[in-house]
């Protein structure tokens, strides 16, 4: 079963490695995530050299359907956030070298 990592388990690792308090780890984990998505609001791309890229697509309006009632659902236009690995990550989540550095 694979483990659940959230922002605080990535302030421990950071905590640890870095040999920093858990409160300034958590503020720089933080401060990371902030970054990505602002810089996502402001439709630029986010690329992580050795983990993938992250870009914002307009999905067109369209009909949907209601599963429950099967009624005809309007959805409308809306901006998603895509994102494409890396060749490293892709090879390593296949089986090829591992990428993960203790």
């Amino acid at each position: 079963m694979a483990t659940v990592v959230t922002r605080d388990v990535l302030a421990k690792k950071l905590a640890d490695r870095a040999e920093i308090t858990i409160a300034a780890a958590r503020d720089e984990v933080s401060w990371f995530f902030d970054s990505i998505s602002s810089s996502l609001e402001k439709g630029d791309e986010v690329r992580i050299h050795g983990f993938g890229a992250f870009k914002t697509a307009q999905r067109a309006a369209r009909v949907g359907r209601n599963p429950r009632t099967g009624e005809s659902v309007r959805v409308p236009a809306r901006r998603v956030v895509r994102f494409s690995p890396s060749t490293t990550l892709s090879s390593a989540l296949k089986g090829g070298r591992s990428r993960a550095k203790k």
